[in-house]
């Protein structure tokens, strides 16, 4: 089974907590967390894992993951 990344969660995930604060608190710019919910950039490991501890949720709850039919080789 292969997975691929769907579309980011952040502004529903964000509760009270606004895309400045979150961006401080991850050490980003407000521009970079911007282009992550646009899809235009992705979260890293680290920097996901920094947020989902700010957030008290998992890494893998920032985005929408889709099934995705094995490719046969």
């Amino acid at each position: 089974m292969a997975l691929r990344r769907g579309r980011c969660r952040l502004p529903e995930l964000l509760g009270n907590m606004t895309q400045v604060e979150f961006a401080r608190r991850i050490e980003v710019s407000e521009s970079y967390v911007s282009k992550i919910i646009s899809g235009e950039k992705h979260l890293s490991l680290e920097k996901a894992a920094t947020g989902a501890f700010v957030l008290g949720i998992h890494a893998e709850d920032f985005y929408e993951w889709i099934h995705a039919p094995k490719s046969k080789r």
